[in-house]
């Protein structure tokens, strides 16, 4: 049997944990949760909502002036 070994999650992950099915938010936000969480890497603003745009679980609400907000499906 092979055991695997538990590893720390990437920033996007972490960043994904934070949002709750059903929850609006902006990228600003969730860096935001994971300095409160004392997350010592932080993605930026930027590369956060890059990706958060090609994934499956987050649909864009709003992209026009200001900052884009997401809403995470599943």
């Amino acid at each position: 049997m092979i055991k695997m070994k538990r590893t720390k999650p990437t920033n996007y992950e972490a960043a994904k944990r934070t949002v709750t099915v059903g929850e609006e938010i902006t990228a600003e936000n969730m860096v935001e949760r994971l300095i409160d969480a004392r997350r010592r890497e932080v993605p930026t603003k930027r590369s956060l909502a890059a990706k958060m745009k090609k994934d499956k679980d987050f649909i864009v609400i709003e992209t026009k002036r200001g900052p884009t907000v997401f809403k995470r499906i599943a």
